[in-house]
């Protein structure tokens, strides 16, 4: 499968009426729990066509039942591991509660034809939008910004990565928001097969990794530079389907993906081109690591109009020096952390904390977890010391890196301590690509829970 033309891409539920394909079409019935009755064809793709459906079992009584009208989603290949695949997506999508995701009502894998019914938004998509206006109002693409990762932050916490963000997944809701759609079902079939043969994504809004299709490289901030994509031509008023000379590729060449959106759009507020240009970096590790980090960025702008590019993730790549980060990794020993110490993914992790130094602050929303490799860190809470960590390997704050929850503790570097310092998608990936560091997370978590009041349970550590 190759990159989609901007004629054939998966559009969905926009006002544009298309020849219908191949298949059922108007007046067509289709049973899952409920019956649906095919309208009118609102989006094809190749990877299956949209219509605009009457659920014939409609009960306006019913509490939490299918609207009359639905978007339908004909699959076009649903079967073989693309259907189990499909199945454990769509599983996944029932479970999620967002009001910035369309809402999964039915769904048919077996059979012909294999189909998902979805909320319907008659305002159609931003793309759709894009081609009668310019560029959007600041506000508009605050909003822009905020809906999507309110999305993706709910989707990922589910472990669903989207792959395909852009305006032709983006619908409006009516009230001057945005909804993001496809999640996993049109990129199901395509990752399903095989995707290290595929380029996954569309045409001047793939990540870098995507347009090369390094699969290996596929994580949370492959979504995070679709954001930023889709929020840069909503704010330029330019469609990157139709302008992909716009896109760099070398990273010899250039930092970033697109040019600097102060370029094409005059008046752009600093804070505004600085969030979205930091999603677009060609360098997937040099972008945010999670949507939660992003948003909670976002939130500060809309409410306070006060904004801070220095953070703290960006700062940490140069805290320990080469000579320094080399002693440390000789003298552990723990063989297994040693190894992973070794490892040119993780250069320009390893930090050096002066002694007395704060390393996270109790009631402050921060997305980075630690790796503590040499010296003793003291957790306390309102104050007060509640303990000093000092082995090595211990992870510390993975729980409020991979929920984004505030810190109900501080921790201070008692004395000199060197450690490895990891956002959300790095987190994850050094987890699942190491079982034995993961089963040590979930040993972590286990023991820090054990030692919990009754009471506390609910409570999460730093």
């Amino acid at each position: 499968m190759g990159e989609r033309s901007e004629e054939d891409e998966d559009t969905v539920y926009s006002g544009a009426v298309p020849e219908p394909a191949d298949g059922p079409g108007y007046g067509t019935e289709l049973q899952g729990r409920f019956r649906h009755r095919l309208m009118k064809p609102l989006g094809r793709g190749a990877f299956g066509s949209v219509f605009l459906a009457r659920c014939l079992d409609h009960d306006p009584k019913q509490a939490g039942g299918p609207p009359e009208a639905l978007a339908i989603k004909i699959l076009a290949d649903a079967k073989g591991l693309a259907s189990d695949h499909v199945r454990r997506e769509l599983s996944a999508l029932l479970a999620l509660t967002c009001d910035r995701i369309p809402r999964v009502y039915d769904w048919r894998i077996e059979g012909e034809p294999a189909f998902v019914a979805l909320e319907y938004y008659p305002e159609g998509s931003l793309r759709d939008y894009m081609k009668l206006a310019g560029p959007a109002d600041e506000d508009a693409v605050w909003r822009l910004l905020g809906d999507l990762l309110s999305a993706l932050d709910v989707a990922h916490r589910a472990g669903l990565l989207h792959l395909d963000v852009k305006p032709a997944n983006v619908l409006l809701d009516g009230r001057g928001g945005f909804v993001l759609t496809d999640f996993g079902v049109s990129q199901a079939s395509r990752i399903g097969l095989g995707a290290q043969s595929f380029s996954v994504g569309t045409r001047g809004y793939q990540a870098p990794e995507q347009q090369a299709a390094r699969v290996e490289e596929y994580d949370l901030r492959t979504d995070l530079w679709g954001v930023g994509a889709t929020a840069w031509a909503f704010a330029a008023g330019v469609n990157l389907a139709d302008r992909t000379g716009l896109l760099r590729s070398d990273p010899r060449e250039a930092v970033y993906s697109l040019p600097g959106l102060s370029e094409r759009r005059l008046g752009c507020t600093p804070q505004l081109e600085d969030l979205i240009m930091s999603l677009l970096h060609l360098d997937p590790r040099r972008r945010p690591g999670s949507a939660a980090e992003v948003l909670a960025r976002v939130g500060k702008v809309v409410s306070s109009g006060s904004f801070d590019s220095t953070t703290f993730a960006a700062g940490r790549r140069v805290k320990a020096s080469e000579e320094e980060t080399k002693q440390v990794i000789g003298s552990l020993v723990d063989p297994l952390l040693a190894d992973l110490c070794r490892r040119p993914s993780l250069c320009g992790h390893f930090v050096k904390f002066d002694p007395a130094e704060l390393m996270c602050a109790e009631g402050e929303h921060s997305y980075y977890a630690f790796l503590l490799l040499r010296g003793t860190v003291v957790v306390s809470q309102n104050s007060r010391e509640l303990t000093r960590v000092s082995r090595e390997g211990s992870f510390l704050g993975e729980i409020s890196a991979f929920t984004g929850t505030p810190r109900t503790a501080s921790m201070h570097a008692a004395h000199e301590v060197f450690a490895l310092v990891l956002n959300t998608a790095e987190l994850e990936r050094l987890v699942t690509a190491n079982p034995a560091i993961g089963l040590r997370v979930i040993r972590t978590l286990a023991h820090r829970l054990a030692k919990l009041p009754a009471d506390g349970l609910e409570k999460r550590s730093a």
